[in-house]
């Protein structure tokens, strides 16, 4: 079955690659509420074209407005995720070809995941192949400043699903598949002083700062890199000039951890830790969780699936436990059996030379499609 669906595709491949650069020069990244309501539009105009359907937009008070449409009928349902916001300021990415790679603003994060996933349920259809459940989609557009706006619409969606999918792009290199990712919390300290004049009142300054450095090393210390925790502080700031003992300081630290009693760990020891400089004070803001999405024995089951898979085309991969997060986290955190990584390969996610390879992309499409037709 997936070769017949990769000779659909193949025979195909120049809408394929139309409606991949047609998406990719909607650009919009994620603060850019009104270009992403364009992106969005043109998002739900492939959808509808392709799959024949029109796709509900769920309004939201930020503005990201995930759209959501499903395929098949039946009891059950697998659910695919992914999101139409990037992280490319606007005109920041030349669309343009390079030999095997293809370039652009958000092309393989992820807006190549997206249109794989349209053209799964497209091929579908032409073909008249059943896939035997309910296929729902989900598309947000704020999945890069962790989707405030939209989870509780993509966990309402997948509750109850048989899989959730999200169709990220693959490891790059290797092109393996992720089975897990690390959780991530991020906590803001601030510490109070006292001003008072560095020459003429030295001794009656608290320091702010230097009861930050303290606790800047201390946190560094947390890291834990055999069970697969990190801590980074990664913005400082306090004082106001250098003539002056500093009153106040702040800092931001990011914690990844694979393991929920490892950030239980960590959140006791930031709220914790006792001043080392004497009359300083602190206060720490806990900003929302991301649960870890742990290698759990459904995550590993659906991986064999896609190996069996994508073993029909010719693929060969493996999968990984990563450090970044995704919407897939909180969706395997409720309980659905959880594949993510199953969209384009290539690299430069986040970077300027973002890029797919173009000779694996059709093949990876086959291997989703076939995926799903095994589940």
């Amino acid at each position: 079955m997936e070769q017949k669906i990769l000779a659909y595709l193949k025979e195909h491949e120049t809408e394929i690659f139309d409606d991949l650069k047609e998406l990719v020069l909607a650009e919009a990244s994620t603060s850019d509420i009104k270009e992403l309501a364009e992106t969005r539009k043109v998002l739900e105009g492939i959808i509808t074209r392709r799959v024949g359907v029109e796709p509900t937009v769920h309004k939201t008070k930020g503005g990201h407005d995930p759209i959501t449409f499903s395929f098949g009928s039946g009891d059950e349902k697998v659910c695919l995720i992914g999101h139409y916001d990037t992280v490319c300021p606007i005109g920041s990415m030349e669309y343009r070809v390079e030999g095997n790679e293809l370039h652009g603003p958000g092309v393989l994060d992820m807006k190549s995941g997206l249109i794989s996933a349209i053209w799964v349920m497209k091929a579908y259809r032409d073909l008249g192949i059943d896939p035997g459940k309910k296929l729902v989609m989900v598309c947000n557009g704020d999945e890069e400043i962790t989707s405030p706006d939209s989870i509780d619409i993509i966990l309402d969606h997948a509750k109850g699903a048989k899989a959730g999918l999200v169709i990220e792009p693959c490891c790059a290199g290797s092109g393996d598949l992720k089975t897990g990712r690390k959780g991530r919390q991020c906590f803001i300290v601030t510490i109070h002083g006292k001003a008072s004049h560095s020459g003429n009142d030295h001794k009656g300054g608290i320091n702010a700062i230097e009861e930050m450095a303290h606790e800047v090393l201390y946190l560094q210390g947390l890291t834990d890199y055999d069970m697969g925790t990190t801590t980074n502080v990664g913005v400082c700031s306090g004082g106001t000039k250098s003539n002056v003992i500093p009153d106040t300081a702040c800092f931001e630290m990011d914690c990844r951890f694979t393991k929920a009693t490892e950030i239980v760990r960590v959140r006791e020891a930031i709220h914790n830790i006792q001043v080392t400089v004497p009359g300083t004070t602190r206060e720490v803001e806990d900003l929302p969780e991301l649960p870890a999405m742990e290698q759990k024995d459904g995550n590993i089951a659906l991986y064999n699936l896609a190996a069996e898979a994508g073993k029909a085309l010719g693929l060969t991969f493996s999968h990984q436990f990563v450090g970044g997060g995704s919407d897939g986290n909180k969706v395997s955190a409720m309980g659905v059996p959880t594949l993510d990584g199953l969209g384009a390969k290539g690299d430069g996610a986040h970077a300027v030379n973002e890029h797919i390879l173009i000779d694996q992309y059709l093949p990876r499409i086959a291997m989703l499609a076939g995926l799903i037709l095994k589940i």
